[in-house]
């Protein structure tokens, strides 16, 4: 099963979160009950990293920190044949973890590089989760965010190394992640990592019609 263009930006549109923790509601998920499939869970990933970061509040037990919120994030994960119900939660999930990062690391030394990584393994995770249960993404325009509250340099570096590292290794029970980071898909994998670690990344275009997963404009979004 293919979900249309729409539905797919709903989740891409999760992956962006700006410096001032402001974040409209996806245009999919309008419907009362998408609504509350993505208001929940932003709230569950908001939840989700502070009650993980408590239970560590360790610089040197980040893997640790790292490995309670991604198990628990799997548990989101839209699978095959994902419903619009499924990817306004998961869409609300990961943009509330992702708006938590610039209050997770603020204590330890090395805050910027780790903040990046973590960006970098969670955007990644869900390029895959996506791309594989969608049979590829035809646009990564989506995959954008606002800049980062103070990192730089080591955020991109610490965002880059984990989203390609991911990325190439990444498997779940429905198949492979390498597939969508090579050949008709590297463009849109590329652009994906490039949007999502750069440390000031540029606006969306919002010019660009949306496609859908054959790469054809979206008969929904003609007039």
């Amino acid at each position: 099963m293919r979900c249309n263009a729409t539905v797919v930006l709903v989740v891409l549109n999760a992956l962006a979160y700006n410096v001032a923790h402001a974040q409209t509601l996806p245009s999919s998920c309008q419907a009362t009950r998408d609504q509350r499939a993505y208001a929940t869970g932003q709230r569950s990933g908001a939840s989700l990293i502070r009650q993980a970061w408590r239970s560590v509040n360790d610089c040197d037990r980040v893997e640790q920190f790292e490995d309670l919120v991604m198990n628990t994030v799997d548990a989101y994960a839209p699978g095959p044949a994902p419903t619009n119900y499924s990817l306004c939660r998961y869409s609300g999930v990961i943009d509330g973890i992702l708006n938590e990062l610039d209050n997770t690391f603020i204590g330890c030394s090395d805050a910027c590089l780790l903040e990046g990584q973590f960006a970098g393994e969670l955007s990644a995770v869900a390029y895959c989760e996506l791309s594989i249960a969608l049979d590829g993404l035809a646009t990564a325009d989506a995959f954008l965010r606002g800049p980062v509250q103070v990192c730089g340099l080591n955020f991109e570096v610490g965002c880059d190394s984990e989203f390609l590292g991911v990325c190439t290794n990444y498997q779940n029970d429905e198949g492979s992640c390498l597939p969508y980071t090579e050949d008709t898909f590297f463009a849109v994998f590329d652009q994906a990592r490039t949007n999502q670690c750069a440390y000031n990344p540029l606006p969306p275009d919002k010019s660009t019609p949306p496609k859908n997963a054959t790469g054809d404009t979206d008969p929904q979004d003609s007039p």
